[in-house]
């Protein structure tokens, strides 16, 4: 029986003046992440291209995350 490979693939992301930018289009601010924001999983809704990403935050840092 084959054992079930969990891929992830990260990547930091666009923090623009306290904004969070959208990782495919870009050009909308999606959330507003301070210095001392922290988020596990988080998933983030662009109303422009209308795609979901989900976010890892630490320390105002982000990260994409994608867990399959």
């Amino acid at each position: 029986m084959e054992k079930l490979k969990k891929e992830c693939e990260c990547g930091k992301l666009i923090v623009k003046d306290g904004w969070l930018m959208c990782p495919s289009c870009r050009r909308r601010k999606v959330l507003q992440v301070r210095p001392e924001t922290t988020a596990k999983n988080l998933i983030v809704y662009c109303r422009d291209c209308r795609t979901e990403t989900m976010v890892d935050i630490e320390q105002g840092q982000c990260f994409q995350s994608r867990c399959r």
